[in-house]
């Protein structure tokens, strides 16, 4: 059926009209959807933080997350090996934060991420309290990681149970964020390495003019890290930069040696230039060259930047370097004392700052098997070590000696054991102690024997994996009510050092008493001043504890 010019043209602009009313009721239940259980946090110079709501397992429980908040300007082009820049944000911005699609800096090993990877995330319940705040620092040996890696990083349950506004960090990795090659010095800027500890340090500057919003106390702000985010807690203890931006620290077995300068650093990394072909004659030439290199080629597959393997391994050479240099070096201004002189420092926080230096008893037990494998016999093990022990010391029967400080242990156990005893639990008892002559330093040490269900032992990261809910990739294994009592406890911990800044079960810093976390029903023991104390000093008296983890 037809119809004339003016009724097509009526009935035309009714069924634009109703197409209009369409898309407009559309377009609001899109964006309502978008935005579904918004939540926003006015900050002091962040802007208005956009993030949203999510509801726990409980379905009852509600969380308030903003992820990959910008805390510094992108550090490309001219600002690669530059300290970070915070950018700058109208106080009426909107800054959206719901997006929790993970952010990683690039990798030292793969070259995967970006250089645009500084944001941090924040989980809160209440954004009207004044709840204690802990950072997470990620391991990676200050190389790899990323601050939002599922289940091994804080999420909203964990956030849940630790009663505290939680915040993830990322920061620049490898060559990228800890060069010191003199090239990239820059005396006026007070630049000569450790950037990716300045990126810390300006997470924790953004932490304290901005977590109010969320609900966090800026007076009460606790660190956690493990392995490089460890050693990385260790740095921040001795930066002037950092002195009173947190107010009490757990490191999960740090590398507690630094025994570089930004120019041993230089010497170190200059083959890294080499390597990046940026062996012009003319310094500012370099320079460029260094500038102008694609991010990715600073990784494993084009450049070596860590030297050796012995982190996980029994010592192979006479060297106090331990056959690794690390990457954080004492420089004139960021990081300018090592945590064994802390005395010396020429800052002292402003109240005493509680820090608890943690190691767990078999830190290399599965990577030492990638090297020696599991020993049948006590005479394959003396195998393996005779001529380990030949390359350490002259001193006679010294492996038997050694070998004799572990009565009635089976011989995997004892390779595992003894190199953990070398290489951590020996020189972090030594740093610990050294740590707690500065002032205003309260330093706790804890020791970790327990194993999981099924019978996994105390390896490098357990803790952590532990702490976080074994809920990772890292560990895959379902936990048990052993495991459980266990997560529980160290959350107590961690809660306890959140809010009081002390504990009142009898462990005490140093000169005081130990706590080791054993596989007993209680899991906590008061122990003596230094775990494995006479094995250590046995050890010390051999002359072989100087080949502790160094970075």
């Amino acid at each position: 059926m037809g119809c004339s010019r003016k009724a097509c043209g009526i009935f035309s602009a009714i069924l634009l009209f109703l197409a209009f009313v369409v898309l407009a009721l559309l377009l609001v239940f899109v964006v309502k959807d978008n935005i579904k259980n918004p939540i926003q946090a006015r900050t002091k110079n962040a802007g208005i933080i956009l993030g949203k709501t999510v509801t726990l397992k409980d379905d009852v429980t509600e969380m308030h997350e903003f992820h990959n908040i910008r805390y510094a300007v992108a550090p490309i082009g001219e600002l690669r090996f530059r300290p970070p820049v915070r950018p700058v944000v109208d106080p009426e911005q909107g800054v959206e934060a719901s997006d929790e699609t993970p952010v990683v800096c690039v990798q030292a090993d793969t070259g995967v991420g970006v250089e645009d990877c500084l944001v941090l995330s924040v989980r809160s319940r209440d954004l009207t309290g004044s709840k204690p705040v802990l950072v997470w620092i990620h391991g990676g040996g200050l190389a790899t990681g990323y601050g939002m890696m599922q289940g091994y990083s804080f999420d909203a349950e964990v956030t849940h149970k630790v009663d505290a506004v939680t915040v993830n960090i990322n920061f620049r990795l490898g060559f990228i964020g800890f060069s010191s090659v003199e090239e990239l010095w820059d005396e006026e800027a007070g630049v000569y390495a450790n950037n990716g500890i300045r990126d810390m340090i300006a997470a924790l500057d953004w932490i304290q003019d901005n977590i109010a919003a969320f609900g966090g106390d800026p007076g009460s702000v606790t660190l956690i890290g493990e392995s490089g985010g460890a050693t990385a807690i260790l740095a921040l203890v001795s930066s002037p930069l950092a002195n009173n931006k947190f107010h009490a620290a757990i490191a999960q077995s740090p590398a507690p040696e630094m025994r570089f300068t930004h120019i041993n650093g230089d010497a170190y990394q200059r083959t890294i230039v080499d390597q990046a072909n940026c062996t012009q004659e003319a310094a500012e030439d370099r320079k460029q060259c260094l500038l102008d290199l694609p991010a990715h080629k600073f990784s494993r597959e084009y450049i070596e930047i860590v030297n050796g393997d012995a982190y996980f391994t029994f010592p192979k050479s006479q060297t106090e370097d331990a056959e690794v240099v690390g990457l954080v070096m004492i420089d004139p201004v960021v990081v300018t004392v090592t945590p064994r002189n802390l005395k010396s420092a020429g800052f002292t926080p402003s109240s005493p700052l509680p820090i608890i230096v943690s190691s767990l008893a078999e830190e290399n037990y599965v990577m030492s098997w990638l090297f020696s494998p599991p020993f049948a016999s006590e005479a394959d093990l003396k195998t393996a070590m005779q001529p380990l022990f030949e390359n350490l010391t002259d001193e006679d029967n010294a492996m038997e000696t050694a070998i004799a400080l572990y009565p009635d242990t089976e011989p995997t156990t004892i390779w595992s054991l003894m190199t953990c005893d070398m290489r951590a639990t020996c020189p972090s008892n030594d740093v610990a102690e050294a740590m707690s002559g500065a002032a205003n330093r309260d330093i706790y040490r804890l020791y970790i024997t327990h194993r999981s269900s099924v019978g996994i032992p105390a390896i490098h990261a357990y803790d952590s994996i532990a702490f976080f809910g074994y809920n990772s990739a890292l560990l895959p294994f379902t936990a048990q009510e052993s495991d459980i009592k266990f997560e529980n406890h160290y959350i107590d911990m961690v809660k306890k050092l959140a809010q009081d800044k002390k504990f009142d079960d009898g462990w005490t810093p140093f000169p005081g008493k130990s706590m080791i976390y054993e596989n007993t029903d209680e899991i906590s023991n008061i122990g003596s001043t230094e775990p494995q104390g006479s094995i250590c000093e046995k050890l010390t008296e051999m002359d072989l504890v100087k080949y502790g983890w160094q970075n």
